[in-house]
């Protein structure tokens, strides 16, 4: 996407979910991103929405095994779990929060950076998906010795209400954010920009 030019809804949704993971780095805090992400996506005119989940993370180099969320905790002997629980943010099992777009058949994650804490090292997602509402209720993705397995969670409501309070809170900095995508300056840019005031 260059300067002044739209980009397309991938493109500019990309710039977001990068923006985005830029501004939380490492901080855990995925019902926040996910609640600026859809702000930022209202402004540029993509209906987003947040969507529970539940993850298994697999890290080969380190063979690091983590799990978010009872419904994929719940896939491991108790001494696995055992492992995992020091690595929750605040010591609960809230389950993780993305963010998907029927239109375009996107899941976005933004805050999977987080895993900084524990010594993966995670990107900020966009993956294009066959169904925001799969079938087998799963989604893969894998990344240079990463592999993530989502779990829907719809009945998991435990981030939501911080959800949509970040979702209000994050008008004003939605709009600036929005309007850098739509000049085509670099997310790496505009989340500099932004944590400057």
């Amino acid at each position: 996407m260059s300067v002044g030019q739209r980009g397309t809804p991938e493109e500019e949704l990309s710039a977001a979910t990068s923006v985005v993971g830029e501004l939380f780095g490492i901080e855990a805090d995925c019902a926040a991103a996910a609640g600026l992400l859809v702000a930022i996506g209202d402004e540029l005119g993509h209906a987003l929405r947040p969507r529970p989940v539940a993850a298994i993370i697999r890290e080969t180099k380190s063979n690091t095994l983590l799990a978010m969320g009872p419904k994929a905790t719940k896939k491991f002997s108790p001494e696995q779990i055992a492992g995992m629980e020091n690595h929750r943010p605040g010591g609960r099992d809230t389950g993780h929060l993305v963010v998907t777009s029927d239109e375009h058949k996107l899941l976005l994650d933004p805050n999977m950076r987080q895993l900084g804490n524990v010594g993966v090292d995670a990107p900020s997602i966009l993956i294009r998906v066959r169904s925001t509402e799969p079938e087998s209720g799963e989604w893969q993705f894998r990344h240079e010795g990463l592999e993530i397995l989502y779990f829907v969670d719809d009945e998991n409501r435990a981030l939501l209400p911080h959800y949509e309070n970040a979702h209000r809170e994050s008008r004003v900095y939605a709009q600036a954010i929005a309007e850098g995508i739509r000049a085509g300056v670099d997310p790496i840019e505009i989340a500099a920009r932004m944590k400057k005031s």
